[in-house]
Formats: structure tokens, C-alpha cells, sequence
């Protein structure tokens, strides 16, 4: 019996202990991990998520923090979140447009920490633009070559002297433009556009567009496919084509350049780091590592600097093709989205 009680006050004590051990250490973590704030970032994910990833490298470290990485941007979820108030985005990448048109639900951009220096054209309210793309003429370089290419929108709505398959983003977005700069409207005139206009002008290319692309990577492989031989398409993924041995090409001539943004979503419990890290992102140092590993543009203008020719050449926002480009109105999509696409999405099934 003492053998008994005495294995029992034996085994008690050692409960004991280790509860008080287990208590103490899980106190100690809490503590220590109370130091160190975490970061939620979303992005688009995919290559963009892979360089971006290398541009934060070093904002831990200096900011005493941890980043998670997350993807999709989804426009519903972070209406979800600030409406509930359960914030667990606390940074994310999204359409310009959306700057305007979700700016009830993103946080207004605090330029006491983000330093507005080489991005001066590209701070709004509710984002920061985070990097430059955009939308181009493609083609077969098996079938045409710089020279006997289309060489405008004009051109490439010219079903005469172009009789070819086209495939264009079955999107009224970034479509309406490139269908007004084909029926001679200049760059500085595109907006407030001509819903009516454009769609006149999209019904002479209407039956040669064999394919209506929804995936950044569906213009390159139907162009290595010959499955058509002229695309409007996104000019890094004709890059990244390229780069794989693919037979494509492009044009800069009338690229409609586009930006993805910044935001932090309204009601984070991490405001300031996340203000810290939009300024950490736009940085020259570590806009130039993120456009040295993806063929977008970077918005620092400083970043250029620390690019090689090469790189520079491939993107359609550098300054040497500043005079042949054309650029995007976010302001006014937002305003016009739903008229725009409700339009657009009559006259495809017409």
C-alpha cells in the first residue's frame, strides 16, 4: 500500500511538473512570438508571387516580422472581411481600377511612411502601383517578322490586308481601347470612350477572332500552335514564350500599359507594417530584382538604373517607347465598368 501511494504522490508531483514546465514554456512563446508581427500578403500567386517573394527578401529581417503569402486576390472575400471585421489580408496586389471602385474597403495610403520618391505618377489614395504590364500586337514569327507585321491597331483590324485568325481577351476592358486606336482615335482622346464606337469597330474583326482568350497564357500557346497567328496579349507572357523557344513575337507600337497596385485592406490590425512594407516594395533596389526576374515594368523610375539594357528594352513601359505607347484610365473603368461590360457581353453573343 506505502509502495502505491508513494508511485502515486510520485506520479502527481511529476504531472505537475511537467503542466508547470509545459505552462511556462507555451507562456514564453506567447511572449516571444507577441514581438513578432505577421504580415498576410496576397497576390495574383503564379511567377509575379515567385519575384515578388524575392523583392521582400530582407523586410522581415528589418522590420522584426514574419510574411505569409497568400493567393487570389478576391474582391468578394476582402468585402467579406472588412464588412464582418475579420481582417486576415493585410496587403494585396489588385487591379488599378479596383483603387477607385473598392476604396470603401482599402485603407487610405499613408505617404508619411511611403515615400513617394521615383513613383510620384503612380500614388493614389487607396493603392500604390506595385508594377507595370501590358497589352500588345502578337504574332507567328513563322508567318511575319517586325517588318511585314501589323504595325498598329489599324493594321491589325485591317481583315484586307490581314486576313489571318486573331484571338483577342474576352474582356471590354483593355479591348475598347485597342478597338478605338483602330478607328483613329488618338491616344489623349481614348477617354471618356465611345462604348458605341468601339463596338462598331469590333464588329469588322468580329468573324476572324477564332479564339476569345481568358488566361494570360492562352495568346502564346495559340500562337505556337497555329492555331491563329495574331493575338492581342499580355507582353510578358509573349516574353516568357519567347524565352521557351516559342515562334513569337511583338510590337510596342500603340501597348496599352496597365498597372496592378498595391492596397491594404480597411480594418488590418497591422496598418503601419503593412504601410512599411508597400514602401519597402517600390523601392529602386527591389523594383529592379522583381523586373530582373519577370518581364513586367518596374514603377520606380530609379529602378531603371539598376537594369540592364536587355531588360530594358523588353519592357513597353521604359522611357524609350514613351512617345508610341498608350496609357490606361482606371478612373474611368471604375466609374463606367458595369455600362462597359454589360454592353460588351450583349454584343459577343450577338
Amino acid at each position: 500500500m506505502k509502495r502505491f501511494l508513494c508511485f502515486m504522490l510520485s506520479a502527481a508531483l511529476l504531472s505537475i511538473s511537467i503542466f508547470t514546465g509545459c505552462s511556462s514554456s507555451d507562456e514564453n512563446s506567447s511572449a516571444d512570438s507577441g514581438d513578432v508581427e505577421e504580415l498576410v500578403v496576397c497576390t495574383w500567386g503564379g511567377v509575379l508571387e515567385t519575384a515578388l517573394k524575392d523583392a521582400a527578401e530582407g523586410f522581415e529581417e528589418e522590420f522584426n516580422c514574419t510574411i505569409t503569402w497568400d493567393s487570389y486576390t478576391d474582391y468578394s472575400k476582402i468585402q467579406t472581411m472588412v464588412e464582418s471585421g475579420n481582417v486576415y489580408w493585410d496587403v494585396c496586389t489588385i487591379d488599378a481600377y479596383w483603387a477607385y471602385t473598392g476604396a470603401d474597403y482599402l485603407e487610405e495610403i499613408d505617404y508619411d511612411i511611403v515615400d513617394q520618391t521615383g513613383i510620384e505618377d503612380y500614388c493614389f489614395d487607396n493603392a500604390v502601383a506595385s508594377y507595370t504590364w501590358a497589352t500588345v500586337i502578337a504574332y507567328d514569327s513563322t508567318v511575319y517578322d517586325s517588318e511585314t507585321c501589323p504595325q498598329s491597331w489599324a493594321d491589325f483590324f485591317d481583315t484586307e490586308a490581314y486576313s489571318d485568325t486573331r484571338t483577342f481577351y474576352k474582356n471590354a476592358m483593355y479591348l475598347y481601347e485597342l478597338a478605338l486606336l483602330a478607328d483613329g482615335v488618338s491616344a489623349d482622346e481614348l477617354y471618356p470612350i465611345d462604348i458605341d464606337r468601339a463596338l462598331a469597330k469590333l464588329d469588322e474583326v468580329k468573324d476572324y477572332v477564332s479564339v476569345w482568350w481568358e488566361s494570360g497564357s492562352e495568346p502564346a500557346q495559340l500562337l505556337s500552335s497555329k492555331e491563329v497567328v495574331l493575338a492581342g496579349a499580355w507582353a510578358g507572357r509573349i516574353t516568357d514564350a519567347q524565352d521557351e523557344g516559342a515562334d513569337v513575337d511583338m510590337i510596342f507600337n500603340q501597348a496599352l500599359i496597365v498597372t496592378d497596385d498595391w492596397a491594404v485592406v480597411k480594418g488590418t490590425e497591422h496598418k503601419d507594417l503593412a504601410m512599411e512594407f508597400i514602401n519597402y516594395m517600390t523601392r529602386a533596389e527591389q523594383q529592379a530584382i522583381f523586373s530582373s526576374e519577370v518581364p513586367y515594368g518596374p514603377v520606380n523610375s530609379e529602378a531603371y538604373d539598376l537594369l540592364d539594357e536587355e531588360t530594358i528594352a523588353s519592357i513597353p513601359a521604359s522611357e524609350q517607347y514613351e512617345d508610341i505607347v498608350v496609357r490606361y484610365d482606371p478612373e474611368w473603368w471604375a466609374e463606367n465598368y458595369d455600362e462597359a461590360d454589360a454592353a460588351f457581353q450583349e454584343w459577343i453573343l450577338e
